[in-house]
């Protein structure tokens, strides 16, 4: 499976892995909410189902919306400035633009008809809040279903209190046939009892098992957790234990006590365990999400719990249903691709219990120190063969990663630990086009070095020597985010450094800058400069071999394509000898490129769709528009025009996803104006719109087929309409002639959000300026245009 965005129209919801129980009448009333409102919470207490029925709702519902419903998983996240970014991953798109990522995210949401689910929100409460109000105001089609413990409080908020599963009285006689919903507490035992131990719901037994559920209160995750233990002890046994925890504990019967219901029923299973299993269960708490067993054999082995141990204690929580296993490809057995995690409350639990425990501090350090081996490991193979597959490791990892960063960077004593491990993980943002995840994290692991050495004016490259190779490695990102001053300002220091790597890193950035301003020759000099220093001390990593490929686009960009070709070629060489993969594509990139314009098209074509599996299989979506850019000249050579035109509307679209700072400077945008212009001449306007106004409907993963030869999917039968209301009202007018000042004045709104306006029109017609704005608005090509 690839990462990249838009994988299918219909979103990212998980698949059932168990059976679906009861809440007819809850799924109802929500989807009735949802029919009249833009914000549905469902609050209830831990432990009753919020995830799960918001999940099966958002399955049920997600044909209903042209671009699907998508999952927001948010039980990991402990940064709230990281929630909008959060969102976008989940969303998949793409991060490399510089500037908020709320207004990023409002601006890719604000013409799309789509279900976001926002999943535990309880802990971010306040930043999901004025997440949701900025995205409802500016996506009229949006709706968003959240979850949380509490409501979030929002303007139009509607708040569905999910009530515990209906449970039948104990001394009532069985259920009537066809009331299946005054049962569903029993059928829910019933069903994970005969999963996990072959339980038979009986006559004779289904009194203890009733009395049971009502003891849980219907509690669902109480009620599977009881499950668990049919494989020891009888329902009447099990029974029994419930009865002696809950005298000691007082009895729950109101609602406001069901977080009490839930607390007992999962301290009786923590007594249950034995004290290997119990102190596993603290430890395992370190984890924010999902972890793998090499993780847990390395964070939580120790005093207590010797690591040959470990796995088999592991696999006695799974079978207890305290630790949940999603098996990988290898299937049963405990493979090296199976993931473990636990449920929030149980992991809450287990937070406790590890804040008693005296090792606490140094589980969180182990932490650290696990995950900073990945990525060290991930860099060591960044030169080498391997390299994709570590890079996709370090992605499951992302949610670990995080929380051992804000450990590092936060607990006094462990900054330099820190600014290694951010240091570390630069190719891995990089690779992966995280550019806002990695400035954020170089701004903080610079905070916590001033912190470390008395103030922001204390110095602390000298301390951190790590510092200005740092800021050389934001300085990359932000000239591909169009912040070239600010780029300009990070490698001032890394010029200066005797460090003759450093030096060259910050030479290289120069000549990104010269080439993104438009000074060709002046990129070629500083990208020579930093070639050949490199060529003289070594290539460290992938940044350095990047080099190559700049350069021979710089050659090409000035006409001298032999010059281009043969320093490609040269890159390409390099990467086949070490399997190196992220640079080896953008040297196919070029080679394709120069191969393209001395007119070798059949060898460019298969370059450049070399390029594009390898940019997929990363996610890499910067890449992915430059390779299908350059491939669709292609079908105007085979005559396939149509086709041309509909890459060219996808990958208009997808640049304006990236930020238009990120086009590669105006040398580069004229020669891609050129095949656009050369199409134009060969199909009638109507066509020729209608085309490219297609491809600006297509998923990343249809362009890309497309690419390759595939046939354009169908469009939806439930496709939108290209503009709404109020953009067909804007059009009107800017085919009048009218300024966007002299619009937003007409219709009485701000000029930055006609401005926006304007922008949206653009990419959802497929058009590049406002006099094709002006062209559609007379043709009025889908009916009337409102005035």
């Amino acid at each position: 499976m690839t990462a990249l965005a838009e994988r299918t129209r219909g979103g990212n919801l998980p698949a059932e892995v168990t059976r679906f129980v009861g809440r007819r009448a809850e799924l109802a009333e929500a989807r009735r909410v949802l029919a009249r409102s833009r914000l549905l919470t469902l609050t209830g207490v831990g432990g009753v189902g919020k995830t799960r029925l918001a999940v099966r709702l958002a399955a049920d519902l997600h044909r209903s919306f042209a671009d699907g419903a998508w999952l927001v998983e948010l039980s990991a996240l402990r940064e709230p400035q990281l929630l909008p970014r959060t969102v976008a991953d989940a969303l998949h798109l793409p991060g490399q633009s510089a500037g908020s990522q709320v207004e990023r995210l409002a601006d890719h949401l604000s013409d799309k008809e789509l279900l976001l689910v926002l999943d535990t929100c309880e802990h971010l409460i306040e930043d999901c809040a004025r997440l949701a109000e900025v995205l409802l105001r500016t996506a009229p089609r949006l709706r968003i279903l959240a979850t949380s413990r509490e409501p979030l409080d929002v303007m139009g908020e509607h708040n569905l209190v999910i009530p515990p599963l209906p449970v039948p009285c104990p001394d009532a006689g069985p259920a009537p046939d066809g009331d299946a919903d005054e049962g569903d507490a029993v059928t829910l035992f019933a069903d994970r009892a005969e999963a996990m131990a072959g339980f038979v719901l009986t006559p004779e037994n289904r009194p203890a098992v009733t009395r049971l559920c009502h003891r849980l209160d219907g509690i669902p995750l109480a009620i599977e957790l009881a499950a668990v233990r049919l494989r020891s002890m009888s329902v009447e046994r099990l029974l029994a234990r419930v009865d002696d925890r809950f005298r000691l504990l007082g009895t729950a019967r109101a609602a406001q006590d069901r977080h009490r219901t839930l607390r007992a029923a999962i301290e009786w299973s923590h007594e249950l365990c034995t004290p290997e299993e119990r102190l596993l269960w603290a430890r395992l708490s370190v984890f924010p999400g999902d972890f793998d067993l090499a993780a847990a054999e390395a964070v939580c082995a120790g005093p207590g719990l010797d690591a040959m141990e470990l796995m088999d204690v592991l696999g006695r929580l799974v079978e207890k249903s305290i630790v949940l296993c999603e098996r990988g490809a290898a299937g049963d057995g405990g493979s090296a691709d199976d993931r473990y995690r636990m449920l929030d409350t149980i992991r809450e639990y287990g937070a406790e219990r590890l804040a008693e425990l005296p090792d606490a501090a140094g589980l969180r350090r182990r932490h650290r120190d696990h995950y900073l081996d990945l990525a060290e490991q991930s860099r060591a193979a960044a030169l080498y063969g391997d390299q994709v597959g570590w890079l996709t490791r370090l992605r499951a990892e992302n949610a670990n990663l995080r929380v051992a960063l804000e450990y590092s960077l936060s607990e006094p004593g462990e900054q330099a630990a820190g600014l290694h491990l951010t240091m570390t993980l630069q190719h891995y943002w990089m690779c992966l086009g995280l550019f806002g995840e990695a400035r954020r994290w170089h701004e903080r692991a610079r905070e916590a070095a001033a912190v470390a050495e008395g103030g922001p004016g204390a110095g602390p490259e000298a301390a951190w020597p790590e510092a200005a190779r740092l800021d050389c490695f934001a300085a990359m990102i932000a000239v591909q985010q169009g912040e070239a001053e600010q780029a300009r300002t990070l490698v001032a220091a890394a010029l200066d450094a005797a460090d003759p790597d450093l030096r060259a890193h910050a030479v290289h950035v120069l000549g990104l800058i010269a080439l993104f301003e438009g000074d060709l020759p002046g990129a070629q000099r500083r990208l020579e400069e930093a070639r050949a220093a490199f060529d003289a001390h070594g290539y460290r990593d992938p940044l350095a071999l990047l080099t190559g490929p700049h350069l021979s686009t710089v050659l090409l960009l000035q006409s001298k394509d032999d010059e281009a070709l043969a320093l490609a070629e040269e890159t390409v060489r390099r990467g086949q000898a070490t399997g190196e993969q992220w640079n080896h594509s953008f040297a196919l990139y070029a080679r394709g490129a120069a191969l393209w314009w001395l007119n070798r098209h059949r060898e460019a074509v298969a370059d450049l769709r070399a390029c594009l599996k390898i940019k997929e299989r990363l996610g890499d979506q910067l890449g992915i528009t430059l390779a299908l850019d350059l491939l669709t000249p292609d079908p105007v050579v085979r005559g396939d025009h149509e086709q041309a035109a509909m890459l060219l509307g996808a990958t208009e679209r997808m640049w304006r996803a990236l930020g238009a700072s990120l086009q590669y400077g105006p040398h580069y945008m004229e020669r891609r104006a050129m095949s656009e212009k050369a199409l134009r001449k060969r199909m009638p306007e109507d066509r020729f719109l209608a085309a490219k106004r297609r491809g600006t409907e297509m998923s990343i993963a249809e362009a890309i087929a497309l690419a390759r030869g595939a046939p354009p999917a169908p469009i939806p039968r439930h496709a939108r309409e290209p503009l709404n209301l109020r953009e067909r009202q804007v059009a009107a007018l800017a085919g009048e002639g009218l300024s966007n000042r002299a619009i937003a004045d007409r219709l009485g709104l701000g000029k930055r959000t006609v401005d926006a306006h304007v922008a949206h029109i653009l990419t959802k017609l497929g058009l590049s300026s406002r006099a094709e704005i002006v062209a559609w608005a007379s043709e009025s090509p889908d009916g009337s245009v409102p005035r």
